[in-house]
């Protein structure tokens, strides 16, 4: 038996507080025996809970005592029978045999009259005090279950989001390798040239000999400043095309481009934020032949 895991299941507390029934209690006096681990964490539970009693206890008001003992007296005085006799109050007997009986009989009840408020008050008491405690410890626990909870979620929310950015990931990468496959789509590679500003960048342009939609597939380009954008343009009858400016973006997932009928090649420059009419040749980075 896993001695560790019993002990974390709460059973110490409900067999301290009166919350666990008569089999779980039988098997844990008998567990406690043989375990002293359990034992330990069940005067550890004691003494804790005591010590939040103790913490949590409320000193009533000063003149509460006084209120409450002048409470009792005056109920004892209407309890108490009045005896006359020479102006000393002497509780009557009965002659013959028993009468002492009787008389300490009698006493004994008045006895227990005076004295059952204030044990009725100190019990009053007790009790309150054991609520505060039971209380701040449910109070306690349902915080720190609660808390986890709302990691659970927090968790739960995080990998449902990862989730869908992989999804949206794997729907590229289907996508991507349907266009490859398509022999309807022309593939134009766009090595970096020899005056590029980064000679290991890399471009490939599928363009669509059906439609002439021209897709942009980003094998390495360097990341620009915050003021520059990439632009694609497309060389037709010796002469450059705006084909659109495009973002970086993780994945291996196409752009979508300008439709261009027909060009002679394709090349990317380094623009402006927003795209240039013309472009920067001293920025021209990849250019390929159709």
């Amino acid at each position: 038996m896993n001695i560790q895991e019993y002990i974390s299941s709460g059973i110490i507390e409900s067999y301290v507080l009166g919350l666990a029934g008569p089999e779980e209690r039988k098997e844990f006096e008998r567990l406690a025996e043989e375990y002293p681990e359990l034992r330990e964490a069940r005067n550890a539970f004691e003494i804790s809970l005591e010590n939040q009693m103790q913490f949590n206890a409320i000193t009533p008001p000063a003149h509460i005592k006084s209120q409450l003992l002048s409470a009792i007296d005056m109920d004892s005085h209407k309890t108490a029978p009045a005896f006359s006799g020479g102006g000393t109050n002497v509780p009557p007997t009965v002659a013959g045999v028993g009468d002492n009986n009787e008389g300490r009989s009698k006493a004994g009840v008045i006895m227990v009259k005076r004295e059952f408020p204030r044990y009725l008050a100190a019990a009053s008491v007790i009790l309150l005090l054991m609520s505060t405690a039971l209380n701040f410890y449910f109070f306690n626990r349902y915080k720190e279950y609660n808390d986890k909870y709302q990691e659970l979620i927090a968790s739960q929310t995080e990998l449902a989001s990862h989730n869908q950015i992989l999804q949206t990931r794997l729907l590229e990468y289907e996508k991507t390798l349907e266009m490859m496959k398509d022999r309807a789509m022309y593939l134009v590679k766009m090595p970096a040239i020899p005056t590029s500003p980064d000679p290991s960048s890399a471009t490939t342009v599928y363009w669509d000999t059906r439609t002439k939609d021209v897709y942009l597939a980003v094998n390495r380009l360097p990341a620009p400043e915050n003021d520059q954008q990439y632009q694609l343009w497309a060389m037709v009858d010796g002469k450059p095309v705006d084909a659109g400016v495009f973002e970086l973006k993780d994945g291996t997932g196409f752009t979508k481009m300008k439709n261009i009928p027909r060009a002679e090649a394709f090349a990317v420059t380094l623009e402006k934020k927003g795209g240039s009419p013309t472009p920067s040749l001293d920025k021209l980075y990849v250019m390929g032949k159709v």
